[in-house]
């Protein structure tokens, strides 16, 4: 994963909404959330940027992979974000999400007992992950996002 995804840590773009990662759902807009977060908007200059399509994972959430973020915004510092070039988050985002990743993958690099576990970020990096060509990756992306609209419009 290191290979592919690297780290990054901006801060200081206050001009930016701030988000709210829901997990398997990616981010929102924190003021859409329907949680009362509370936040100290003069300490929003300390959030981290995140770009679209962008990763993000806190070191407590080892239950549910990596998340996806849905547009531009900040998000708390607790959270580690990693961008990939030449990537297609569509195709990674189901990867990331899946049972083999979370329970088989990621397992070895999660610590603690119950709810004080969390992620080895170090480790994490270090994880084997399929990765096709850029354009193998749109299509299955394309190919996937296709199934998801279809399976909502059923619903």
């Amino acid at each position: 994963m290191g290979d592919v995804f690297e780290e990054y840590s901006e801060k200081k773009h206050e001009e930016l909404p701030p988000l709210t990662i829901i997990q398997g759902g990616g981010t929102i807009l924190r003021e859409e959330s329907d949680r009362a977060l509370q936040y100290d908007k003069k300490s929003l200059s300390g959030y981290k940027m995140v770009k679209k399509n962008d990763f993000i994972v806190h070191l407590r959430s080892f239950e549910g992979g990596l998340e996806k973020a849905n547009s531009d915004g900040i998000i708390s510092p607790a959270y580690h974000t990693f961008h990939g070039n030449n990537t297609d988050s569509r195709f990674f985002y189901p990867f990331f999400r899946s049972r083999r990743f979370i329970d088989v993958l990621l397992k070895p690099h999660v610590y603690g007992i119950r709810d004080g576990k969390s992620i080895d970020i170090e480790g994490m990096k270090t994880i084997m992950i399929p990765v096709p060509s850029y354009e193998e990756q749109k299509k299955i992306g394309e190919y996937i996002e296709l199934l998801d609209n279809l399976i909502t419009l059923h619903q």
